[in-house]
C-alpha cells in the first residue's frame, strides 16, 4: 500500500508524538477520516493495535477507554507537527485493530482485523471495480469508523491512490456541492439514504456519479429503480458483516434475476443444515463460516438471501419471522415501513409502523385504536393470535443508527 508523501510526514509527525506514551493500544475517536487514517497508520508503525469503537458517541468511547488505553481525538493529533521521519509499516498481518459492532443483540460486539485481510478485500474491490475509481474522488454518507467505510472511503482509495472527501455529507445537496467541487466521483452510501435523496433533491438535478455503492441492508427494488431509471445503472450492493467482510454483491438491472448475489472472488458458499450461509472466505481463518441469514443456492455458485435466521423469535411455543411480521404489516395500505420488536416477559411482540398518507389519514379520522385494531386483524388472516403484536408505535420515520440502519435500542425506548 502506497503512502502519498503528504501523508507520511503526518504520520511520521502523529507516531513522534505517541511514541513516549507506553500503551499496546489506543482508542481511534477521530470525527475527520484524514485524521483517523494518519493515526491508524501511525499505531501500526508503532506495532500498536487500534481500538475502534462502534460510535464516537462518549459512553461508547469511555467504554473502550476504561480498559487504559489513551485516546486519540482530532484536536489533539493535529497539534503534532508533520516530520519527514520514515514509515515503516509491520507485516500487514501484524497490522492490528479492533472494530466494534452491536451486532443483532444491540451490545457492543469486538472484532479482531488485521491488514493482510483488510488489504485482501481492497483487492478484490478494485478488480472489480477499480475502473469507476480510477479517475474519481470518493464522496460518502457513511462514518469512517465502520468496516463499510473504512474500506470504501479510507482505504481503497489509499490503495488506488485516489482522494477521498473528509465530509461525511447525508444532505443531498451538500453532496451535489462536493460533487460539482471534486469533479467525477463515487457514492458510498446506504438503502436509507439512497431511498431518501430522490424525495430531497429530484436525481436530474444531482451531477451523475461513476458508481454508487451500497450496504447495510437490502436496497428496495423500487430504490434501485429509480437511480436506474435516472442514471443508467442501480447502485452495486454489498452484502457482508463486520466479522465476515464483504461477501457478495449485487446490482439490480430489472432482469428477473435481479435479486441474485454473486460472491465476491475466492468466496465460496454453501448451506448449513437448517439453511443457514456458510461461507469458505479469503478473509477468514476458519472454514464454513456461519451467517445467521437463511438462503437458497443458484447455478454458478450465486445465492438468494431468505431472512434473518437470528430474528426468528419463539412465543408460547410457536415460532415467528419477524421479517415475515413486517413484510405483512408492510403489504397493508396504512403501513409505508414497520419493524418488529420482541418485548421482556411475559414474552410479547412491538411493532413500530410508518404509516403512508393514507395511513396517516386513517389515525387522524380514526384514531389510533381503530388503525391498531385493523392491523391486528390484518395479521390474523395470517398469524395465530398468541403472535399478534401488543404494543404499536406509530412514528414519522424509523430511528437509524449512523450506518443507516434500524437502531435496536431506540426503537425499545419507543416501546417501553
Amino acid at each position: 500500500m502506497q503512502v502519498p508523501q503528504g501523508l507520511r510526514e503526518r504520520v511520521a509527525g502523529i507516531a513522534a508524538a505517541l511514541a513516549a506514551r507506553k500503551s499496546d493500544a489506543a482508542v481511534l475517536a477521530c470525527q475527520r477520516p484524514s485524521t483517523f487514517l494518519a493515526a491508524l497508520l501511525a499505531l501500526w508503525h508503532l506495532r500498536r493495535e487500534a481500538l475502534v469503537p462502534a460510535s464516537l458517541q462518549p459512553e461508547a468511547v469511555a467504554a473502550l477507554a476504561a480498559s487504559g488505553a489513551p485516546v486519540l481525538r482530532d484536536e489533539d493529533l493535529e497539534k503534532f507537527p508533520p516530520q519527514e521521519n520514515p514509515l515503516h509499516l509491520p507485516a500487514p498481518a501484524e497490522c492490528r485493530l479492533a472494530l466494534y459492532t452491536s451486532g443483532s443483540s444491540g451490545e457492543p460486539k469486538r472484532v479482531d482485523k488485521t491488514l493482510a485481510q483488510l488489504d485482501r478485500e481492497v483487492a478484490n474491490l478494485h478488480a472489480l471495480w477499480g475502473s469507476a475509481l480510477a479517475s474519481s474522488c470518493v464522496l460518502a454518507t457513511v462514518p469512517h469508523y465502520h468496516i463499510y467505510g473504512l474500506l470504501f472511503r479510507l482505504l481503497w482509495p489509499l490503495a488506488a491512490g485516489r482522494p477521498a472527501e473528509d465530509a461525511t455529507a447525508a444532505d443531498p445537496q451538500e453532496l451535489a456541492r462536493l460533487a460539482e467541487r471534486n469533479g467525477p466521483y463515487v457514492l458510498v452510501s446506504t438503502p436509507a439514504h439512497l431511498a431518501r435523496f430522490p424525495e430531497l433533491l429530484p436525481l436530474a438535478e444531482w451531477p451523475r456519479p461513476q458508481a454508487i455503492f451500497s450496504s447495510g441492508a437490502p436496497l428496495a427494488a423500487e430504490t434501485a429503480a429509480r437511480y436506474r431509471e435516472a442514471w443508467g445503472a442501480a447502485p452495486l450492493e454489498i452484502f457482508g458483516s463486520t466479522e465476515t467482510g464483504g461477501v457478495a454483491w449485487r446490482q439490480r438491472d430489472g432482469a428477473e434475476g435481479e435479486d441474485a448475489w454473486t460472491p465476491f472472488p475466492g468466496i465460496a458458499v454453501r448451506l448449513d443444515r437448517d439453511g443457514a450461509l456458510l461461507l469458505d472466505s479469503p478473509y477468514l481463518a476458519q472454514r464454513g463460516w456461519r451467517m445467521e441469514d437463511a438462503a437458497s443456492l443458484l447455478p454458478r455458485g450465486r445465492f438468494l438471501l431468505r431472512g434473518r435466521l437470528d430474528r426468528v423469535v419463539k412465543i408460547e411455543g410457536k415460532r415467528l419471522s419477524l421479517p415475515e411480521l413486517e413484510q405483512r404489516l408492510q403489504a397493508h395500505a396504512w403501513v409505508a415501513a414497520a419493524c418488529a420488536v420482541p418485548l421482556p416477559a411475559p414474552r410479547r411482540l412491538g411493532v413500530v409502523i410508518v404509516p403512508s398518507a393514507a395511513g396517516a389519514a386513517a389515525l387522524e379520522r380514526d384514531g389510533r385504536r381503530a388503525v391498531r385494531e385493523a392491523l391486528r386483524r390484518h395479521l390474523a388472516a395470517a398469524l395465530d393470535p398468541t403472535l399478534l403484536p401488543r404494543r404499536f408505535r406509530f412514528v414519522a420515520e424509523l430511528p437509524l443508527s449512523e450506518r443507516g440502519k434500524v437502531a435496536l435500542k431506540a426503537l425499545q425506548e419507543l416501546l417501553r
